[in-house]
């Protein structure tokens, strides 16, 4: 039996929801730390997988990049890069679940070693 992947109605709002997500990431420096960056489509193509190793906790990632500025946008407009829902729950594979753009974005870490490790700002 093959595994076939549904994309949602709108496949170009699919991928750019992770174009979105990923220059977010990359922007907001909220993976550094983190080692073995993957992403995968998720249940049957509806969703987006976004997992790594070590970093920050996914809640952290999550609440830094829900709080990302839009490049270009005007100080007068208050607008995100990632818009969504943060539902972090604790455990040894941690997750984060963002909502973006209708595309739910499943974040999650293995053996997070938290944001206070690796944030920190040099004087």
């Amino acid at each position: 039996m093959t595994d076939v992947h549904h994309l949602p109605d709108n496949p170009e709002q699919y991928h750019g929801v992770l174009g979105r997500v990923m220059s977010a990431l990359r922007e907001t420096s909220a993976l550094n730390g983190a080692t073995h960056l993957d992403w995968w489509p998720g249940n049957g193509g509806r969703t987006w997988e976004i997992e790594w190793q070590g970093g920050p906790s996914p809640a952290e990632v999550a609440a830094r990049l829900l709080g990302a500025p839009e490049p270009g946008v005007g100080d007068d407009q208050v607008e995100h890069a990632v818009r969504g829902l943060i539902s972090p729950c604790g455990g040894e594979n941690e997750r984060a679940h963002l909502v973006v753009l209708d595309v739910p974005v499943n974040l999650r870490a293995i053996d997070p070693i938290g944001a206070s490790q690796v944030w920190v700002t040099s004087p």
